[in-house]
């Protein structure tokens, strides 16, 4: 059985995992498919834009966690040996890959949040104001954020194949 250092570890890994999947997932599905009239236009894009954000924000947290729980129980995590260093290479350039496009993630979500056409909130503090929204920025950082969803998705498909070959 693995140590407790590792089952945490992993533990942070799934979470933040299912978090990313149901963000990526909730967020079409609340713009898209959820009848906005109930509510009126505004509110309900209000309201899906500061789940999306405080979502976002969790699975910063965990990351964060995650990568603290690396480097002080590193001696104490098993990890799988690489076969070569083609393969150890791949593995933290996808690694990379991952927090870099997630950084991004967060950095064009702010930008759109701070550019928004709705008033956005979040701890009780006014990100956005509808008046002095710049709606060309905000959609020069609509398309770089749906275009890191979309290699987010490649990524995502990248690390499940990569994992399906060093469990073989």
């Amino acid at each position: 059985m693995k140590n407790k250092h590792y089952l945490i570890d992993r533990s942070l890994h799934w979470f933040a995992a299912f978090l990313i999947l149901f963000i990526l997932m909730n967020m079409g599905t609340q713009i898209h498919n959820i009848d906005y009239r109930i509510k009126g236009q505004a509110l309900h894009r209000q309201e899906a834009i500061e789940t999306h954000a405080l979502m976002a924000l969790g699975v910063f947290g965990l990351i964060l966690a995650r990568l603290g729980w690396e480097k002080l129980f590193a001696n104490r995590l098993p990890r799988q040996p690489m076969r070569n260093t083609f393969h150890l290479g791949l593995v933290k350039s996808i690694h990379a890959c991952f927090y870099l496009i997630l950084s991004g993630l967060v950095i064009t979500g702010l930008g759109m949040a701070i550019n928004a056409e709705v008033v956005i909130q979040l701890f009780g503090m006014q990100l956005s104001d509808a008046i002095s929204s710049d709606g060309r920025f905000y959609a020069k950082m609509l398309d770089i954020h749906l275009m890191l969803i979309d290699t987010l998705w490649w990524l995502i498909g990248l690390h499940f194949l990569g994992v399906l070959y060093a469990r073989k």
